[in-house]
């Protein structure tokens, strides 16, 4: 796909763009696309490190990531296994790594993730515990 003639709607969920980055669907907070970088960012991270990771990325041309909200999250669990996207992901169900962090804060000193391997959403993740992080912008 040539960059100056993609459209939205010829673009499937799971798709990678050509700057590298995976569509991955319409973000449930802004409705507009949401795209992801193809593998997880490296390690392991506290909640707000996870933040700070995001906010400091500057990956395939683009200074925009973010860690998702815990309705982006959810939308890249459902599409994990969609085109490009399968097999990207952390499904062993295993802490810290098969959980993801979001951007969405829990209750008092808690972080909202999700378990990849079931789509368990958690928010009494204590934040000083480690999981892995996947961006989107």
């Amino acid at each position: 796909m040539s960059g100056e003639s993609l459209k939205i709607e010829d673009i499937q969920v799971g798709d990678e763009m050509p700057d590298g980055t995976i569509f991955v669907g319409i973000s449930p907070n802004t409705h507009k696309p949401m795209y992801t970088t193809p593998r997880d960012a490296p390690g392991v991270y506290e909640f707000n490190q996870a933040a700070q990771y995001a906010k400091n990325l500057d990956a395939h041309g683009h200074h925009d990531f973010h860690a998702p909200s815990k309705r982006e999250l959810n939308v890249l669990y459902e599409n994990r296994n969609q085109g490009r996207l399968k097999g990207t992901f952390n499904e062993t169900g295993s802490n810290p790594a098969g959980w993801y962090w979001s951007s969405s804060p829990g209750s008092t000193s808690k972080g909202w993730a999700q378990r990849f391997s079931d789509g368990t959403p958690f928010n009494s993740t204590l934040a000083y515990l480690a999981s892995s992080l996947r961006c989107v912008r």
